[in-house]
């Protein structure tokens, strides 16, 4: 398991290595004129971290990409002078106050020192404020690479301290090549958005075409409150990827949407498990519409630690009753 991680590792730091954002820092890191913060913003962290691990690697070979001492530590998660935070969860004030007092101590291997933070829109106000004066002013050969999701979920004041870059996706070329051969690879690709980290993360699931075959079952043949348990059942199977679960729902009521509005040729789910055509009659635009809040309101309740089985089951219900009212 542990050679299979590492393979998938490469393959995403290879991925990140042909990013055009990447490759502009460095160029400014060649010409010593990197910023010392950068914001790197992209929906998927996975690839957003294999770009922050290849740019502090740059940053420790003074522009270079190369294959060396300093990017071997890196990837390897070994390097002394490169920090990831946080540990875990969120980033705390205590996390950020390591980062502080870290900052002032000297590299031991290299010449700089470089903090990975990830997922900086995802931590506390307090935590984030923390960072403020050690963004302004670093100490000498001092470098803070963030990654965020969301960047309007970033502070203004930690914003305006940083080299702002959102990450485009990979090639579809490159994403293609990436799962070539791989098990699940059309649906993956039809699932992953374009996102090499999230192919990645979808390749380890093992159950997914039982999953997916679930979502698509309720949404193309569910059609009275008395098949509900038929339909909830097989999806509480899953539960632990409930997250999943509402963006398998999203993409497929997606696809029907473009159906329905001639857009045939631009659905992500070439390979789906029921007929989207013959699904899409089911539904008129408006309830797909409506579909679209349903979907916002379970995403909701689950970020509030909601019971799985009421959400899933509610959700079910509340489609039934919107094609019904938007016939």
């Amino acid at each position: 398991m542990a050679k299979l991680c590492y393979y998938i590792a490469m393959d995403i730091i290879q991925a990140a290595r042909q990013s055009e954002e990447l490759q502009s820092l460095q160029r400014e890191a060649k010409a010593g004129r990197l910023a010392n913060a950068i914001l790197l913003s992209c929906k998927d962290q996975a690839y957003a971290l294999a770009v922050a691990k290849q740019l502090a690697a740059v940053v420790l070979d003074h522009g270079e990409m190369i294959d060396s001492e300093n990017s071997a530590k890196v990837f390897a998660g070994a390097h002394p002078d490169v920090k990831r935070y946080p540990a875990s969860g969120k980033l705390l004030v205590s996390d950020s106050e390591d980062i502080v007092s870290e900052s002032f101590i000297r590299p031991i291997f290299a010449d700089r020192k470089v903090f990975i933070i990830e997922n900086i829109d995802n931590s506390m106000d307090a935590a984030q404020n923390k960072l403020l004066k050690v963004l302004e002013e670093p100490p000498a050969n001092v470098f803070h690479i963030l990654t965020c999701k969301n960047i309007e979920q970033v502070l203004p004041t930690i914003r305006s301290r940083c080299n702002k870059t959102t990450l485009s996706k990979p090639s579809k070329a490159l994403l293609q090549e990436f799962l070539s051969g791989r098990e699940n690879a059309a649906l993956i690709e039809g699932l992953c958005d374009g996102f090499i980290g999230k192919a990645i993360s979808l390749s380890q699931i093992q159950e997914l075409p039982q999953l997916f075959d679930s979502v698509m079952s309720a949404i193309c043949r569910l059609s009275s409150s008395r098949d509900l348990l038929k339909f909830s059942q097989p999806l509480l199977k899953y539960s632990q990827h409930f997250q999943l679960i509402l963006e398998i729902f999203g993409i497929a009521i997606e696809d029907m949407l473009k159906i329905k509005t001639g857009h045939e040729g631009q659905i992500c789910l070439k390979i789906p498990a029921a007929d989207l055509a013959e699904a899409s009659e089911k539904y008129t635009i408006s309830a797909i519409i409506e579909v679209r809040k349903l979907l916002g309101k379970a995403a909701k309740e689950q970020s509030y630690n909601g019971n799985a089985t009421l959400i899933i089951e509610n959700l079910l219900l509340d489609i039934l009753e919107v094609k019904y009212l938007c016939k």
